[in-house]
């Protein structure tokens, strides 16, 4: 790998003076020790660009605070001290197991490994704020034991990373240590099911009775699992450039934890720039609320790669969904559970890419949309998913054909594409009248300009 040397720039000679002395370098000699000292670093630490920049800078600053003299030695000293500060940072736990709770607002910095451990609760009043490039990681522990960040109703999370400094979610044995950059030295893309998960909850509306529940996967009898209300502008904070690694262990059969989860999280929510790898469970699951999501990775999941709930009424925009061998749909989308159906929630899905497995374990795996699901689902490619692939199924009572926006109780669809050798008859897999089915249609070749934009995802493990 090429190292890039972050020392200052300098043009000619450079003049230093005291009241004792003067003295002229020239910047060749500087550039000199500051190389030395980087290759000093990379000799005794990991050979990564993160080190080789970390170091540079360190030996710049320690040249130029003593340039009379061009300490190397001193060079050295403060190259290997920022090298060893990336690649042995120090470990805060958060939490001994059980309940933590965090009332007032706190940081995680970008200079710790922050390992928590427990249901980590954020309550009501309080804001967690995670620097850019923070790693965090979670401690072992399965069914009521897992350990999970959940954002309680009232509270929030300013998550916010860059494309360069991503925020790590992983588990406490992936040996990521920001020496590392953003890629595990340990984990692969396939491990699932090593820690709970992220939780976020608000006080949105919910097609839920009472206009209320407690979220899945979650011991219940706290006052912090429950979600939902009627404030569906409601801000829970911002998640941007978020990966979220290696989660979804269940509490019981049909009680699993997810990548991400948010119940009842309201459209001030900021959710940008998310990749959630390898969930024993779905990728992303949403209950009603209205936040909208935008830009997003899901791979590598068991169960469902998008899944909505309880009158999901936001917008999940620009998504790419990859499946894994096991996995069972690209979207589970159910419609309210409120008893009235006072509750309806038009979702909308658009700009979608799902990549297939030909090893795939299940044929019916395009998508369920069942429970009266109301929403509008459009421009979604699929590839690489083998012969024979279907639909699962859609809900005949809410169904409605090709559309172009949302509409009140209905169910649309447009501009479907499955690239595949099979007919148009075998995709539908005989879930709706052919003749109503205009919004799919299938191709032989990948069509350009169809699906989601992966430019965006370049800092992802996926599309790095």
């Amino acid at each position: 790998m090429k190292k890039s040397i972050l020392a200052l720039l300098f043009s000619g000679a450079i003049l230093f003076t005291s009241c004792e002395t003067e003295a002229v370098v020239d910047s060749a000699e500087v550039q000199k020790i500051v190389d030395a000292a980087v290759a000093a670093a990379l000799q005794n630490y990991p050979n990564t660009q993160e080190i080789a920049d970390a170091a540079a800078a360190a030996a710049t600053q320690a040249v130029n605070s003593g340039l009379a003299t061009l300490d190397i030695d001193g060079a050295i000293e403060a190259a290997l001290s920022a090298a060893d500060a990336l690649a042995n940072p120090t470990v805060v736990r958060v939490g001994t197991g059980g309940v933590t709770y965090i009332s007032s607002n706190t940081t995680w910095t970008n200079d710790k490994i922050w390992l928590m451990d427990g249901k980590i609760v954020v309550e009501d009043g309080a804001t967690l704020t995670v620097e850019a490039g923070t790693i965090v990681k979670a401690a072992a522990g399965t069914g009521a034991n897992a350990t999970v960040l959940i954002v309680a109703k009232g509270a929030k999370i300013e998550a916010v990373g860059t494309a360069d400094k991503p925020i790590i979610f992983t588990d406490a044995n992936d040996q990521i240590v920001y020496a590392n950059g953003s890629t595990s030295p340990n984990r692969s893309v396939t491990d699932k099911g090593l820690w709970g998960s992220v939780i976020i909850l608000g006080n949105g509306v919910v097609g839920a009775a009472n206009g209320e529940a407690n979220i899945e996967g979650v011991v219940s009898g706290y006052e912090f699992t429950k979600y939902g209300g009627s404030n569906n502008a409601e801000s829970s904070g911002t998640m941007k450039y978020v990966s979220i690694r290696h989660t979804g262990t269940a509490v019981s059969p049909g009680n699993e934890l997810q990548g991400l989860t948010m119940g009842g999280v309201g459209s001030g929510t900021v959710i940008e720039n998310i990749e959630l790898i390898g969930s024993e469970d779905d990728g992303i699951e949403i209950f009603g609320g209205a936040v909208n999501v935008t830009n997003i990775v899901i791979a590598n999941f068991d169960d469902d790669g998008i899944d909505l709930d309880q009158a999901y009424d936001g917008t999940i925009s620009n998504a790419v969904v990859i499946m894994a061998p096991g996995s069972d749909t690209v979207f589970e989308i159910d419609g309210t559970e409120e008893p009235n159906d006072a509750i309806l929630g038009e979702y909308t899905v658009k700009n979608v890419t799902a990549y297939g497995r030909s090893d795939a374990a299940k044929f019916d795996t395009f998508g369920n949309w069942k429970s009266d699901a109301t929403g509008f689902n459009e421009n979604v490619l699929f590839v690489d998913f083998p012969a024979g692939t279907t639909l699962g199924g859609i809900d005949a009572d809410t169904y409605d054909g090709a559309g172009t926006t949302t509409a009140e109780g209905k169910l649309n669809f447009k501009d479907f594409i499955v690239v595949t050798s099979d007919s148009k008859t075998t995709v539908i897999g005989g879930q709706v009248e052919e003749a109503s089915a205009t919004w799919i249609s299938v191709s032989t070749t990948r069509p350009s300009g169809k699906g989601a934009d992966e430019s965006v995802f370049g800092w992802t493990q996926f599309f790095n």
